[in-house]
């Protein structure tokens, strides 16, 4: 198996696994990834459209749809008046809130386990590389 094909391989399996691990932990707060995604992006950008999320989790706008509906109907998440009434402006609600910071304490929980054992080098050369894969894919 070359280097390529080898990493890419892996790197899908641990994505795959990665996110079955982490929505058994979030299961603890009721949330899956997914909707922890766009928890996290509101919580860090504040008031924002649908395309807004779509673009930075590089999804398809019915699928954060689909997602922001179900938030919505758990009280986290509320519509807000934009000036376009076409566009589809939300936020964080107080429970919303909460539930991030519930969350944030498990996934910080979650990755200081993953990564117990791995030298601090070695986590930032995987960061960086992370970081440098992540950008030639949006070139």
């Amino acid at each position: 198996m070359s280097f390529h094909n080898g990493f890419f391989h892996h790197n899908l399996q641990f994505s795959r696994s990665f996110t079955k691990k982490l929505n058994e932990q979030l299961a603890k707060v009721d949330l899956f990834h997914s909707q922890w995604l766009i928890v996290y992006y509101l919580y860090q950008y504040g008031c924002s459209t649908l395309v807004e999320i779509s673009t930075y989790l590089d999804v398809e706008k019915p699928t954060v749809t689909r997602t922001v509906n179900r938030l919505e109907e758990r009280g986290l998440i509320e519509q807000i008046p934009g000036k376009d009434k076409r566009e589809r402006r939300i936020q964080l609600t107080e429970p919303g809130v909460r539930t991030y910071q519930e969350a944030k304490k498990v996934v910080e929980e979650f990755e200081l386990q993953l990564m117990t054992g791995l030298a601090e080098e070695d986590r930032e050369a995987t960061l960086r590389t992370l970081l440098f894969l992540k950008g030639k894919l949006k070139q």
